[in-house]
């Protein structure tokens, strides 16, 4: 039952930031960039309306993401007895992550989305302010 609630509250406060304030991934509207899973909540939706190829576009581990979710609130995190094949599969996902995430990096930033900058963010406009500093 704990289990139960655990999931229904990270689910709220998934579309709680989402869809109702608008957030998004709180790394890239902080930083500006974008991070390791841009473009996951995009191709999860664009999967659930059918559009596979958009999903793929999105980010092509969004179908891991979902299921590293389920393992984590399931079983904790941990995938096999060992403690060791647990810390391997977890560098090896991390990995695929990153690697997938500076492929996107070169092909798409900063100018095509879900890989684009935010340039509202308060990271660039602190960023700006103290370029103005030195300029004068």
């Amino acid at each position: 039952m704990k289990k139960l609630v655990k999931i229904i509250g990270v689910l709220a406060l998934a579309v709680l930031l989402v869809f109702v304030l608008d957030i998004g991934c709180m790394f890239r509207s902080l930083t500006g960039f974008p991070c390791l899973g841009c473009g996951t909540t995009r191709a999860c939706l664009a999967f659930l309306q059918g559009h596979v190829v958009d999903a793929f576009y999105y980010h092509p581990l969004f179908w891991l993401s979902v299921i590293l979710i389920i393992v984590t609130l399931f079983r904790g995190g941990t995938v096999f007895r060992s403690e060791k094949a647990n810390r391997w599969f977890w560098i090896t996902i991390f990995l695929m992550y990153l690697t997938v995430y500076i492929v996107r990096m070169v092909l798409l930033f900063p100018d095509v989305p879900p890989m684009d900058y935010n340039y509202g963010a308060p990271l660039y406009r602190v960023y700006q302010w103290l370029a103005s500093l030195f300029a004068n």
